[in-house]
């Protein structure tokens, strides 16, 4: 579920992306203007885990957050039973999708359709309207250019089609997992070349040295004194020549993750790739977002990813403060839990492409001395003691792919107990489990 503060975060951008669209106000009446949106709801469920249409938002004034929805416009476009009729005649199958209506902080109405990706086979246009939809074509969102156009050339219609294939796949794997058919021969085998990783790993991060603020070259020049969650995913044995350096950006953009509507990771087109041969990364820092992220991805697939912690980049919020007075800052329970769910979508979906027997999760939080565990949810309370003395926490958990698919929010679950438990927190997996649920659903 895309909660108000995530609308506003991709608002900030000041651009469209290609999981979120915006659309000024119209009113519910205005069929050309229905039929642009039944476009652009059908390309979103036709894109991986789906995308976000904004309604009341010009395309010309999205950092300002204008000019807002009537109340009539609002109240119209936040009729579920309506909107979903009035989509249904344009798709086949139907768009599904959930609406929520959010004050911004500027005082502004907005109605948000949240699009779930297509569940079994992609939407396909079934009414025409003039110079908006054709009967029988298909809708996308192309890489390059955000827009809601139909498949313009074979390598969409191929990403199209991947994800369908991959579904067929991760159905089968947990339905013979489900079976207890083994489809990992080689069961939790660890790679005995761990070292090959390890050495990329310390290509990519170069030693911290004291900084002067402004240099990416080092953790502490990106990150500075932020806590962040550092992250190594590693497929099954070491292969250094895995992946083609010329397939590594469109293959990392093929498996972003955006359960939350942020993706995991943050590739942004609008900057360069820093390329290094055997691999590519970026470091990534909104000016208009409390985003703070890199990301480093090798020809042998691992992936990197380092984010700041979501208690450090919202200063001042309440439910985000150590509530205990000898903590010197906060990690939240939710934070953990919800980048380990999208860790571990992101580890199986490797693990489908890349048909690796084993997926492994190196997981470190950093910068985290005489931090305070916190729920960073006012609804669920936790024990206010929880605070570590060690700068670092780590937890390394290797899946069969098997393992991974059948399950992949319980894997995420397992990932999260991993770290939570080093603060003293005995939370169940059932618990986690829910609130995960109820957040992202």
């Amino acid at each position: 579920m895309i909660e108000q503060k995530d609308v506003e975060q991709q608002l900030a951008l000041d651009h469209e992306t290609r999981s979120f669209e915006v659309k000024g106000p119209r009113d519910f009446t205005d069929t050309s203007y229905v039929a642009k949106i039944a476009r652009a709801a059908m390309a979103m469920g036709n894109l991986s885990d789906g995308g976000v249409v904004c309604l009341g938002i010009d395309d010309d004034r999205i950092r300002e957050m204008k000019p807002g929805l009537t109340s009539a416009q609002a109240a119209d476009w936040s009729d579920f039973d309506n909107v979903s009729a009035a989509l249904a005649k344009y798709s086949d199958p139907p768009v599904s999708f959930h609406i929520h209506r959010y004050e911004l902080s500027n005082g502004v109405t907005i109605v948000v359709l949240d699009v779930t990706e297509f569940d079994r086979v992609p939407h396909v246009c079934t009414k025409a309207y003039q110079g908006v939809l054709q009967d029988g074509f298909t809708y996308v969102r192309p890489r390059g250019k955000p827009e809601s156009v139909t498949v313009p050339s074979s390598s969409d219609m191929r990403d199209l089609l991947d994800i369908a294939i991959n579904k067929g796949v991760r159905e089968f794997i947990r339905r013979a997992g489900a079976a207890g058919l083994p489809l990992s021969p080689n069961g939790l085998y660890r790679d005995p070349d761990k070292a090959a990783y390890d050495d990329e790993r310390s290509q990519a991060w170069p030693a911290a040295v004291a900084h002067a603020g402004t240099s990416t070259d080092t953790v502490d020049g990106f990150f500075g004194s932020l806590g962040y969650t550092d992250i190594a995913i590693r497929p099954g044995i070491y292969d250094k020549k895995r992946l083609g350096p010329e397939l590594l950006e469109s293959t990392l953009l093929d498996h972003i993750v955006r359960l939350r509507g942020w993706p995991v990771p943050w590739v942004d087109q609008r900057e360069p790739i820093n390329r290094h041969g055997t691999w590519i990364a970026q470091d990534l820092s909104g000016q208009n977002t409390n985003k703070k992220e890199a990301w480093r991805l090798f020809t042998s697939a691992q992936f990197l990813h380092r984010r700041a912690l979501a208690t450090d980049m919202n200063p001042g919020t309440a439910e985000l403060t150590a509530t205990h007075p000898l903590a010197s800052g906060a990690v939240a329970v939710w934070d953990v839990l919800l980048y380990m769910i999208e860790i571990a979508e992101f580890g199986a979906r490797w693990a489908t492409t890349l048909k690796s027997d084993t997926i492994t999760f190196e997981i470190t939080l950093c910068n985290i001395a005489g931090r305070q565990l916190i729920s960073g949810d006012q609804k669920r309370e936790i024990s206010n003691n929880l605070i570590v003395k060690a700068d670092r926490l780590s937890a390394s958990h290797t899946f069969t792919a098997t393992q991974l698919i059948t399950d992949t929010r319980l894997a995420g679950v397992d990932l999260a107990q991993d770290i939570l438990s080093q603060f003293g927190a005995n939370i169940s997996g059932q618990i986690l489990l829910d609130y995960q649920d109820q957040i992202l659903h």
